[in-house]
């Protein structure tokens, strides 16, 4: 499998050869949400021909600012499609980097869930940006006129993707740094993630604009395997009971809470143990081959209760920070392995002079009412350094 072909291609390899399977979930609420690898690629094909309609050329850049889950991942995916570039942004980012980051490069479209997404961005001019206020109405308008612009224009996605063959694809995001001006830069990454095939199950965790995050997303789409991504600690433990994952891939902030919410753990709505700080700390001096007790023996033998909560089923851990004794023992002592993703320095991008825009071709002409981007509510309160779409 060529991990260089064209988010399309690999698009399409899932939606053939596993139309049916889960492609992605999240949790909404107190319950769970997927699409199959075949409604993921209809939804991504259409909203990327949307977004071509609404005056989105290949090589300009698309800055994503939704919430973690399936909408950021069609998103992301469609600007992909386009052959355009997703720009992420940490919520920690100060708004005059940003402003500094974006003047300097070629921004079509800002996509926000809500006008507040639009607070880091109040620095930036993008006096030729359009706006567009993504909830479910206007995100199945914007695939509706993709629908429409690819029934009469058919090749237009293989039109694009031909058009930007050769040029990186993946999302770029944007760097903080302590002593000096932010980046923008392309993350990669060497180690496990190569080795993911499609029967896989992945619980991943974290921000859309994380590095770790992002070189996970890159992998699914290669791999084809099943996405189960959730953002915050606090939705390990439900993710890991509803769909025992294979592969549990923690960012930094979970990873830092990981041993908290083993402590905290509940199997099947209790506890799984009395005093499970010190069934941890005996399995730890097991694993390091200490001198026990007998207690101290029966205590490292009581791990097993843990067993259920990783979902029985895991196989692959990865932390996005260094592992600790506490964890290291239970991987020895459970029969799961201890992954490693290897982060590539951070290399500085100038998009302004990677990415040659091009135009797309135009559709044959026909009559419609209006193809600017749908948008919801009024324009009241909005920042009016956007150029807004219908205006």
């Amino acid at each position: 499998m060529a991990v260089h072909e064209s988010p399309l291609t690999r698009l399409e390899r899932h939606a053939r050869g596993r139309a049916l399977e889960v492609a992605v979930v999240e949790q909404r609420g107190d319950s769970w949400t997927s699409l199959t690898w075949n409604e993921l690629y209809r939804r991504v094909i259409d909203g990327a021909a949307g977004m071509i309609e609404a005056g989105v050329n290949p090589g300009q850049v698309v800055v994503i600012r939704v919430p973690t889950g399936i909408r950021q991942l069609e998103l992301e995916l469609a600007t992909r499609v386009a052959g355009a570039v997703p720009l992420l942004l940490p919520d920690h980012m100060d708004p005059h980097e940003v402003g500094r980051l974006l003047d300097e490069i070629e921004v079509r479209l800002v996509i926000v869930d809500h006008e507040s997404r639009l607070v880091l961005l109040r620095r930036a001019g993008l006096m030729d940006a359009q706006l567009f206020e993504c909830d479910d109405r206007s995100w199945e308008r914007l695939r509706a006129m993709g629908l429409d612009r690819r029934k009469r224009q058919p090749d237009l996605l293989r039109w694009v993707d031909s058009a930007r063959s050769g040029a990186p694809s993946s999302a770029v995001l944007g760097l903080p740094r302590e002593k000096s001006h932010a980046w923008l830069f392309r993350p990669e990454s060497s180690g496990m993630l190569t080795d993911l095939v499609a029967e896989d199950v992945v619980l991943l965790t974290g921000e859309a604009s994380d590095r770790f995050t992002t070189v996970v997303r890159d992998a699914h789409l290669t791999a084809g395997c099943q996405l189960v991504w959730v953002e915050r600690p606090e939705q390990l433990e439900p993710a890991l009971a509803a769909w025992s994952p294979t592969h549990v891939l923690l960012d930094h902030v979970t990873a830092r809470a990981l041993e908290d919410l083993i402590v905290a753990g509940r199997v099947d709505g209790t506890p799984w143990h009395e005093t499970p700080q010190e069934v941890l700390e005996a399995t730890s001096a097991r694993v390091a081959e200490a001198k026990l007790t007998s207690r101290t023996k029966k205590l490292a033998a009581e791990v097993s209760a843990l067993a259920p909560w990783w979902g029985e089923r895991l196989e692959v851990l990865v932390l996005d920070t260094r592992v600790n004794r506490t964890v290291s023992g239970l991987a020895t002592t459970l029969g799961f392995r201890i992954g490693r993703i290897a982060h590539h320095p951070a290399v500085r991008l100038e998009l302004d002079r990677e990415h040659e825009v091009v135009a797309v071709p135009d559709a044959p002409a026909v009559e419609v009412p209006d193809a600017a981007l749908p948008r919801r509510g009024g324009r009241s309160g909005l920042d009016s350094a956007f150029t807004l779409s219908g205006s």
